[in-house]
């Protein structure tokens, strides 16, 4: 199969902070990334073009499909104060939110306007947790305009954060606290997150210089993961943004190749004349974002849409607008089929199974029988070791918590009812996260 190269993207600000708090000549993280890729890859951003167009004919050409994906999640918790060291609680809770957004099983999409309901679509895909890893640091994560630092170090341990596991097999997110981004000290606004494509392909041309393999992958401030976060995010003008675990969405949408909904148009400044495409035939133009707001009467671009044969309304109901989270509901069929596309090109190697030997690497443990009826047994390679051992429903909510110290474990789930958990294990080693299932 064909590999193709698929177009990255930096997401800032998705509702920290409202557009008057964007000065004129204040640049939207979007394009301050897309300015650094120009001017410090301008290869790698020729290549990205050209394979972007690959990439939207291959999806039009095999559209959404019945094939399932299953993607293993590591996520990186990068922590100075207490308060960014995320209870696993909230990263479960952001899993979940990963999984109903994609396959469509928000609550919400009862949201969306009649006129786009035919466009609706899914993805049929199981972001699956593999590990959480913790990596305390004294290092304080910034955005630079000037140095055209793009947070490295939080990729990297022996820099002050968490190395990346194997970024072919798995989807890595780090969170941290990135600083605001600042102008002759002083705050202009706060950067959210942002997504790398993949990296190292054959279709690279020789001296491409792009990013390092081991820097694919998301980057979220820690205010932006779970509905259930207990840190409040606060814009420059002092108001309370709306939080719902959607700048995640966003950002591993763009880690899929989606570009902005609006096309990106008016980098660094210029003008978007309603001719900038994000490449899917069915999102409607638009000649900006929207204004971290829901303004669903908002219609930017007054033409014929080809796709739709009418003028349409802005959709600020997509993951991929800088609405409010609050609104926020859905993908369209032709950015799932475009995401289909990636997981079937260049991230195809994220959605094969593990080899034993990787399963192994990956997992300390082996647990049976699962699915489990009364009991379930976890049967560790050593003894000795103490090991905390909880179990969370897939809401989050924790529901069962014993120790471990002998080689084999043996936990009573004749209480829990029926349906699927993840198992958290924590050990000298670090902590993990497998899914389980009750059955009686």
């Amino acid at each position: 199969m064909k590999k193709i190269l698929f177009v990255l993207f930096f997401a800032a600000a998705l509702n920290a902070f409202g557009q008057p708090l964007q000065p004129a000549g204040v640049l939207c993280g979007n394009e301050i990334f897309q300015k650094i890729i120009a001017e410090k890859y301008p290869h790698f951003k020729k290549n990205i073009d050209q394979t972007f167009e690959q990439a939207r004919q291959h999806a039009a050409a095999n559209p959404e499909g019945a094939q399932t994906f299953d993607i293993n999640v590591v996520v990186h918790i990068v922590w100075k104060d207490a308060a960014e060291n995320l209870p696993d609680s909230v990263v479960l809770d952001q899993m979940r939110i990963l999984n109903e957004s994609f396959n469509r099983l928000n609550a919400d999409t009862s949201n969306l306007r009649d006129v786009f309901d035919p466009v609706a679509g899914s993805l049929d895909i199981n972001f699956k947790l593999a590990a959480i890893e913790r990596v305390e640091t004294d290092k304080l994560f910034e955005i630079s305009l000037t140095d055209e630092n793009l947070l490295a170090e939080v990729k990297s341990t022996a820099d002050g954060g968490s190395d990346a596991w194997d970024t072919e097999r798995y989807l890595n997110i780090w969170v941290c606290n990135i600083q605001p981004l600042s102008i002759f000290g002083i705050p202009v606004g706060q950067i959210l997150g942002f997504a790398f494509p993949p990296a190292g392909l054959s279709n690279w041309p020789a001296g491409a210089n792009a990013p390092l393999p081991q820097h694919d992958g998301v980057v979220l401030d820690f205010r932006t993961i779970g509905s259930n976060n207990p840190n409040p995010l606060f814009g420059l003008d002092g108001n309370l943004a709306v939080i719902k675990g959607r700048t995640p969405v966003h950002e591993v949408g763009h880690y899929l190749g989606l570009r902005h909904i609006w096309g990106d148009g008016g980098l660094l400044g210029g003008p978007n004349d309603c001719e900038q495409s994000d490449g899917i035939e069915d999102t409607p133009f638009a000649n900006a974002q929207s204004s971290f707001d829901c303004d669903t009467t908002r219609n930017s671009c007054e033409q014929v849409e080809t796709f739709y044969g009418v003028d349409m309304p802005d959709l600020v109901e997509n993951y991929m607008d800088y609405s409010s989270e609050s609104c926020q509901n859905m993908f369209t069929k032709g950015q799932c089929a475009h995401m289909k596309a990636v997981l079937e090109g260049p991230r195809i190697k994220l959605t094969e199974p593990l080899s034993s030997v990787q399963q192994a690497q990956v997992m300390r443990w082996k647990v049976s029988p699962n699915p489990a009826n009364t009991t379930l047994n976890v049967d560790f390679e050593t003894e000795g070791s103490t090991r905390r051992i909880c179990l969370y429903s897939l809401a989050g909510q924790l529901v069962l918590q014993a120790s471990a110290e002998a080689r084999r474990a043996s936990i009573n789930t004749s209480a829990l009812e029926s349906g699927l958990y993840f198992m958290q294990i924590q050990d000298a080693d670090g902590m993990q996260v497998q899914k389980i299932s009750v059955q009686h």
